[in-house]
């Protein structure tokens, strides 16, 4: 509760007080005026506080040190009336009626105090003031034990009801300033969130939105409150009510999301993420829905142009296969076609044609058409392993680099090479992959041999933290520092194409596609005419 309210709560209460506790003193006054009692009366001082409290309940209306100090003037009040009271009932002896009305109205004005200490002191101050006055009195009329059995008991129940209702009020008021806080927190957050919010009840009519939906969409609060969902909610993706709220009250935890296309004010169409959840106002004990409202419009949009890529892509993809398709059926014919007809020129007419040259120039012709041959054959093998499908399995490494080198006996043979191996692990990879890697990757030690030096290739693999790590080493031809990046380029030889060593260089390219498409990595070290040694990885997946 604010400072400003709670002196506003105050001022009313004195001025209540005041004005009908200077009535009833007044009244009093009369009363013992003009109706006969048989009692003494000095109505001065209680005209004199009448018109003490009155003058405090018209001052509380402006005066701001009489509202701050009010309750605290009142109090003052109620002790002095209590002790002119007291006085004026042992001045009369103490007679019956009149002992009891005042012990019953000291009761009464415990009531209107609202401070624990204060009433405890008040209850002390009448039980010390009665007794004083009793104690001192020359003549008593009223019997000693109605005096005490009275006194005792109404200060007593004084003391239980009033101090009892003191500590519950204390602690409403503590529970409300709790729950007044929890609310005060709920509408901060509703309001300075960075994402839309909107309040409903539970039949799904909102109450009241946030200024970030509001500016999200172009709608003020009221047109939310006034407005069915369906004059903003795409008609395809609208949801009856009935079914809304039911999805959300049998969901776990009382949440459900979904995803809808708003119009906003300007007529644009927005892509939402709504998710909404059952809430409880325990100051109020109300349930409510709440629902948290996102604008997803740029991810729906790149999500939609990233559907459109990846059909480009199919399309293309299907677009590259008849092309291999071409290249496989209607290429290698005409070049099986210039390979035969010129060797059979060379064989049936070269004797004829009076050049020395000529013959030479036939072998360049074949030889172009083989090289040619090998080009589309290579083409054709590196796009079948770019897009194979990749199905992974439990792979025992050490039995496909068995079947790796029962394929490659006949180069182990022709070289003279050894090839040692140490432990292998299982991994989770394709099989066929894994072993062509395998094979391009051993097939290039043997090939790429000094001379004079018979081919030694060792195999290791190391076991690391989050994957598997392969090496294959030669004693080869190695390279220099500056050819290790281009080695695994298409079409890359390190090589002249007159060498003695075949190939296109497609190979450590087939490599390199392999590996990286399954997540790991693929590198080589190497030293001119001393050997190179190439490294992958293959992740463990979460396998062990």
């Amino acid at each position: 509760m604010s400072l400003r309210k709670t002196e506003n709560v105050e001022k009313l209460y004195l001025q209540r007080v005041g004005f009908i506790g200077s009535i009833l003193l007044i009244g009093i006054t009369l009363m013992n005026y003009f109706v006969e009692t048989g009692t003494v009366d000095y109505p001065l001082p209680r005209i004199l506080i009448a018109i003490s409290i009155f003058a405090l309940a018209i001052l509380s209306r402006s005066n701001h040190w009489v509202q701050q100090n009010g309750l605290k003037l009142l109090y003052i009040h109620f002790f002095v009336y209590n002790f002119y009271g007291i006085a004026l009932v042992a001045f009369n002896h103490f007679q019956p009626i009149d002992t009891s009305s005042t012990i019953l109205i000291g009761f009464a004005l415990c009531a209107f105090i609202k401070n624990k200490w204060v009433l405890n002191l008040y209850l002390v101050f009448l039980l010390v003031t009665y007794l004083g006055f009793y104690m001192t009195a020359d003549e008593v009329i009223v019997s000693r034990e109605y005096f005490f059995l009275v006194l005792i008991f109404i200060l007593a129940m004084g003391f239980m009801v009033f101090n009892g209702k003191l500590e519950a009020d204390h602690r409403i008021e503590k529970s409300k300033k709790q729950l007044e806080n929890s609310e005060k927190r709920f509408r901060g957050i509703f309001e300075k969130a960075p994402v839309g919010i909107m309040l409903s009840d539970l039949q799904l009519n909102p109450i009241r939105v946030n200024h970030v939906l509001e500016a999200m969409t172009g709608y003020k609060n009221r047109y939310f409150v006034k407005h069915n969902p369906k004059e903003y909610v795409h008609e395809d993706d609208y949801i009856e009510t009935n079914t809304l709220l039911a999805k959300v009250m049998e969901s776990e935890h009382k949440k459900y999301v979904l995803e809808q296309r708003w119009s906003t004010k300007k007529g644009e169409t927005l892509w939402v993420r709504m998710t909404m959840a059952l809430l409880k106002m325990e100051l109020r004990n109300e349930y409510y829905i709440v629902s948290m409202i996102e604008d997803i419009t740029f991810q729906m949009k790149a999500k939609k142009k990233l559907e459109e890529y990846a059909e480009k892509l199919e399309m293309h993809n299907k677009a590259l296969e008849e092309f291999s398709y071409v290249i496989s059926h209607d290429l290698q014919e005409p070049l099986r076609m210039i390979r035969s007809y010129t060797g059979l020129i060379k064989r049936r007419y070269i004797k004829q044609i009076d050049d020395k040259n000529a013959s030479i120039d036939m072998d360049f012709v074949i030889d172009g058409a083989d090289r040619m041959s090998n080009l589309i054959r290579d083409m054709l093998e590196y796009t079948k392993w770019t897009a194979k499908q990749y199905e992974k399995e439990i792979v025992d490494t050490r039995e496909v680099l068995v079947n790796v080198i029962k394929n490659l006996t006949i180069s182990i043979s022709e070289k003279d090479g050894a090839i040692e191996c140490y432990e292998m692990p299982e991994v989770r990879t394709n099989r066929l992959l894994f072993g062509q890697v395998l094979q391009n990757l051993i097939g290039n030690g043997l090939k790429y041999t000094c001379e004079n030096r018979k081919p030694n290739i060792i195999i290791k693999a190391e076991d690391r933290k989050s994957d598997f790590l392969f090496s294959i080493s030669d004693n080869g031809q190695g390279f220099c520092e500056e050819e290790k990046e281009r080695i695994f380029g298409i079409f890359q030889r390190l090589h002249g194409r007159n060498s003695h060593y075949k190939g296109t260089g497609i190979g450590l390219a087939i490599c390199k596609r392999i590996i990286e498409k399954q997540g790991g990595r693929i590198w080589a070290e190497g030293v001119k005419n001393k050997g190179a040694t190439f490294y992958f990885t293959i992740p463990k997946e979460q396998f062990n």
